[in-house]
């Protein structure tokens, strides 16, 4: 079977997921519509590659830990897309955490290879690195900036009028916790992409849809925290200082992960 057919539902998450987070920034209903229509068509593509599989092997393919984490992200999009027919409107924000989701799931349908060309001279390789330093660089900023909104917020409640932080800050203090909720949700955005692509070059030039390294495993970790403060702020309206902690745990987790953990060489 064609790579390319395999790498549709993957191509359709990816725009449903770009849909679903640019609604999240503007609340444009037309732009919600696509994320649903292009859910839809990645769930369609995926559903058929699972059944011309089952054909195929004349049995179900559910017989490796890949083929498995696959049948998982048909059955989440299929209660999604389910779901979405009778709460439309009130699973918006799920579609943005889901289908990033299932997308990486997805990534474990790619075929192995055991190719021996440059494993570090290609385009996966250069996606996985370029995504991961982006979502590095919006994870700074967005320390930065709870940072400063944790220590203005402070010194309001405490009536110091004449603080630093007070005196160059407090007039956008909403603008700064704009700033690192929308950094954030970009981080996420990134180390999804970077995540996915990882398991696309590991399965073509490696020849394992996943390392295993310790490096590999806390970015998967780190990635799923992201989701959780995400999820904590969309889902149970957690602002203020108690989202900003948030953000700076999630920061510190991820300074561990970028310089004191390192992967393996092939």
């Amino acid at each position: 079977m064609s790579k390319l057919f395999l790498l549709m539902p993957i191509l359709f998450y990816f725009l449903s997921s770009v849909s679903f987070w640019i609604y999240l920034f503007t609340k444009n209903s037309k732009v919600q519509k696509f994320g649903h229509s292009f859910f839809g068509l990645g769930f369609t593509f995926q559903l058929l590659l699972f059944v011309l599989n089952t054909l195929n092997n004349k049995a179900l393919p559910l017989h490796s830990l890949e083929e498995i984490l696959v049948f998982l992200g048909l059955i989440l999009a299929a209660i999604f897309y389910g779901f979405s027919f009778f709460y439309r409107k009130q699973l918006i924000e799920f579609g943005s955490l889901i289908a990033p989701f299932v997308m990486f799931l997805l990534a474990f349908s790619i075929p192995l290879s055991q190719g021996t060309q440059n494993i570090y001279n290609n385009f996966w390789f250069y996606l996985h690195v370029g995504s991961l330093i982006l979502a590095y660089g919006l994870i700074v900023f967005s320390s930065i900036a709870a940072i400063i909104y944790i220590f203005t917020d402070r010194d309001l409640k405490r009536k110091k009028v004449n603080s630093f932080f007070v005196v160059k800050f407090s007039s956008s203090l909403s603008l700064v916790q704009n700033l690192e909720y929308k950094s954030t949700i970009l981080a996420f955005i990134f180390l999804s992409i970077g995540l996915i692509a990882s398991s696309l070059w590991s399965a073509i030039y490696v020849g394992k849809h996943w390392i295993w390294d310790i490096k590999q495993v806390l970015l998967f970790i780190l990635w799923i925290f992201y989701g959780f403060i995400l999820h904590a702020r969309l889902i149970k309206h957690i602002k203020g200082r108690k989202g900003s902690y948030l953000t700076l745990i999630g920061s510190l987790f991820a300074f561990i992960v970028f310089w004191l953990v390192g992967h393996p060489t092939f």
